[in-house]
C-alpha cells in the first residue's frame, strides 16, 4: 500500500514540475527531452511590425489579435513555435490559406495543417500556429508533427473548416484550394469578407465565391456597386452576368445576405450547381 501510495505521489510531483507554459489562454505544452522557454514579448497590433515588418501588414488586415512565442531547445536542435491568434476561426484561416498552396504536404492537425523538412504550419480555431526547426531533414519531421499536435491539442476552438465552404459543390473541386479574402475582393474595396474556392472547369481553371454582406440591402449594395462599375450587364432568370472590366466576366445570384458568384472562365452548369439549379 505504501509504494502505491509512493508511486501515485511520484507522478503527482512530475506533472506538477511540467506545466503547460503561456499567457491567458495560449499554453505550450512540455515536450520531452527539450527544454520549454516562454519568457518572449508577447506582439500586439501596435507593434507586430518590431517582428515581421512588412508582412504584418497583411496578419493586421485578417484582424490579427497577439502573437505568443515559445522555443524548444535539446543542444542541438532548435524548434521555434509562433502562436497568431486572430479575431476568429475564419480569419485564422484566412490568413493561414494566403501562405500555402493546394499541392503543399497536408496533415491532419486543427482544422487543416501543412509539414516540411522544417516546419509544420496550421490552423485551429482563431489560432494560425507556426513551428520551426533551425536544422531540419527528415528525421526532424516528425518530430515538428508530434509537437504541433501536442500544441493543437493545448488550443481551444474547433477543428472544423468554416461552415460556409459547406455550400461549395465538391464536383470538380481543387483539393485543398479553399480560402478567404478579408478585404479588397477582385480589387473592389466593397468587397470585403469572400469565401473562395477553386474549380478545374472545361475551359480552365475557376473560382466560386460566396460574399457574406451580413443583410439582404447590403448584399444589394455591393451587387449595385458591381453593376456601377461593369461595361454591361445582364440577367436570366436569378442569374446576373456582369462583363467587369478589370476581371471579365462575373456571375452573380443573391439569396438574402449571401451572393453568390463565379469568376475566370466561368461555367454555366457548375454555377447552375453552385445555386442549386
Amino acid at each position: 500500500m505504501r509504494k502505491i501510495i509512493f508511486s501515485l505521489l511520484t507522478i503527482s510531483l512530475f506533472s506538477l514540475t511540467t506545466p503547460a507554459e503561456g499567457k491567458g489562454d495560449v499554453m505550450f505544452p512540455p515536450f520531452e527531452g527539450y527544454d520549454l522557454k516562454t519568457d518572449f514579448k508577447v506582439y500586439t497590433p501596435d507593434n507586430l511590425w518590431d517582428y515581421i515588418n512588412g508582412g504584418a501588414y497583411t496578419y493586421l488586415n485578417f484582424q490579427f489579435a497577439d502573437l505568443h512565442i515559445a522555443e524548444y531547445n535539446n543542444g542541438e536542435t532548435l524548434i521555434k513555435a509562433e502562436i497568431y491568434r486572430h479575431k476568429n476561426n475564419i480569419y485564422a484561416f484566412g490568413m493561414y490559406a494566403q501562405e500555402r498552396a493546394p499541392d503543399y504536404n497536408f496533415v491532419k492537425i486543427g482544422i487543416q495543417g501543412y509539414a516540411e523538412n522544417t516546419l509544420v504550419n496550421f490552423v485551429k480555431g482563431a489560432y494560425y500556429v507556426k513551428v520551426i526547426c533551425n536544422d531540419g531533414n527528415e528525421s526532424t519531421a516528425p518530430v515538428l508533427i508530434d509537437l504541433a499536435k501536442k500544441i493543437a491539442a493545448n488550443l481551444k476552438g474547433s477543428d472544423k473548416m468554416p461552415e460556409m465552404f459547406s455550400d461549395f459543390p465538391q464536383k470538380g473541386k481543387i483539393a485543398n484550394s479553399e480560402s478567404y479574402i478579408a478585404s479588397e475582393f477582385l480589387g473592389y474595396s466593397f468587397m470585403p469578407g469572400v469565401y473562395v474556392t477553386s474549380y478545374n472547369g472545361p475551359t480552365g481553371q475557376t473560382q466560386l465565391f460566396i460574399v457574406d454582406a451580413q443583410t439582404a440591402d447590403k448584399a444589394g449594395e455591393v451587387i449595385n456597386k458591381l453593376k456601377e462599375k461593369a461595361e454591361n450587364t445582364k440577367k436570366k432568370k436569378e442569374i446576373l452576368t456582369i462583363q467587369d472590366p478589370y476581371n471579365g466576366t462575373i456571375l452573380l445570384t443573391q439569396k438574402d445576405n449571401l451572393i453568390y458568384g463565379c469568376v475566370n472562365n466561368c461555367d454555366i452548369e457548375l454555377f447552375k450547381i453552385f445555386i442549386g439549379k
